[in-house]
């Protein structure tokens, strides 16, 4: 069991370094990221940028999540992973633009901060729980030191 997709969205506005965050994007997803760029406004009319990264291939979603890093997994492992996790098998995180850029990892659940929203989703069949398989996932890494 493992991860069918990933999806890394990020809104950006005018003022930040659309460059930089981009290059940051792109190296969570992975090169064989499929990235967009959707124009916009935000709800108060300031023009924004989204990048959207979809990474739709099994073994390209595991290579992301496991860019999250030892230290980011292992706090999600002491957390309540039901937490991050939807009705749809989806899991998600937040992380920090402003470590993401140094190729950093910190979680980031402020709403009010720029933020790469990650949304991976789960491969989970009768007789097991979305949970399990993102513990299973976690724990097996790190206890291999592939992480």
């Amino acid at each position: 069991m493992s991860l069918h997709s990933a999806m890394w969205r990020v809104h950006v506005s005018e003022i930040d370094d659309m460059t930089l965050i981009m290059k940051s994007i792109e190296w969570i997803a992975g090169e064989n990221a499929s990235i967009k760029i959707d124009k916009g406004k935000s709800i108060h009319g300031a023009i924004q940028n989204t990048i959207i990264a979809n990474v739709n291939n099994k073994k390209n979603a595991y290579e992301s999540f496991i860019r999250l890093g030892k230290h980011t997994l292992s706090q999600i492992m002491k957390e309540n992973i039901s937490k991050r996790i939807d009705g749809n098998k989806n899991f998600h995180i937040r992380l920090d633009i402003s470590s993401l850029v140094s190729e950093e990892i910190s979680i980031n659940e402020n709403r009010g901060d720029l933020i790469a929203k990650g949304i991976f989703k789960i491969e989970c069949y009768p007789g097991n729980t979305p949970e399990n398989i993102i513990s299973d996932l976690i724990k097996k890494n790190i206890d291999e030191g592939n992480i």
